[in-house]
């Protein structure tokens, strides 16, 4: 099976999307400096690689990592980039299965494989080493409200309930939300489009991931660009309503 390639797109100046069918991950750009939001998959690297090197950039020149979540699609490069000088940062809640300590169950993944969407979705970040995402030898704190010390000073949204750590990271100045897997605009388990919270064999409680809709809500950003499926741009309220009807039919 073939992989997915890994593109890089500007959202506005400053800020890039690097993005397959299936998973996008960000990369911010203050005074010559880097921020990564989350880290996708270990198969990633050569083209992101490529592609810092195409803005004139290598993995040296990022300072920070920021993960909104544990999962190995959203830090499967989080460890070679601190090898390379960044400064990984996560939500304390989730700290323990990024370094390792703990593990996520496989149990739930059974009953979704009969949705061929999703077992060609998991083929494909198989195919791309998510298998082989290593533990993190030493991650920095995201506290809730607080405005992130490293280049592009986002400010974190805690949004518990796809994990227990789950954040979204808010660029106030532009209005724009990076709402991890708190609030998608793709459905992995079955390739649905459109502004969603996630519930498949991943997400540790659905009923909590709804409620946390609220705090994202509250930062009225313009622009949502998730953890899966494409931007959106009409405004974090009016996702949050129609992820709230999805949920609810």
């Amino acid at each position: 099976m073939s992989v997915t390639p890994l593109r890089l797109t500007r959202v506005r100046p400053g800020v890039h999307r690097l993005a397959t069918r299936y998973w996008n991950w960000y990369l911010l750009e203050d005074g010559g400096r880097l921020t990564v939001l989350d880290a996708g998959v270990p198969g990633d690297w050569s083209e992101f690689s490529a592609a810092l090197s195409g803005l004139g950039y290598t993995p040296a020149d990022i300072d920070a990592v920021l993960i909104t979540h544990h999962h190995p699609d959203h830090a499967g490069n989080a460890e070679r980039l601190r090898a390379s000088g960044a400064r990984l940062f996560s939500h304390p809640a989730d700290a323990p299965y990024l370094r390792g300590e703990r593990r996520m169950s496989n149990r739930g993944v059974v009953k979704y494989l009969w949705h061929p969407w999703y077992v060609v979705y998991m083929l494909r970040q198989l195919a791309k080493g998510v298998g082989r995402t290593p533990a993190v030898a030493r991650l920095d704190e995201l506290t809730d409200g607080e405005l992130v010390d490293v280049p592009g000073a986002p400010r974190v949204v805690h949004a518990p309930g796809h994990t227990a750590g789950s954040c979204a990271l808010f660029l106030e100045d532009s209005s724009m939300l990076f709402s991890g897997d708190a609030l998608v605009t793709l459905d992995m388990t079955r390739g649905r489009t459109g502004p969603q919270i996630i519930r498949g064999a991943w997400t540790e409680d659905a009923e909590l991931t709804v409620q946390s809709l609220d705090a994202l809500a509250a930062t009225n950003a313009q622009t949502v660009l998730p953890g899966h499926g494409e931007p959106w741009q009409q405004g974090i309220r009016s996702a949050v309503e129609i992820a709230r009807r999805a949920a609810s039919s």
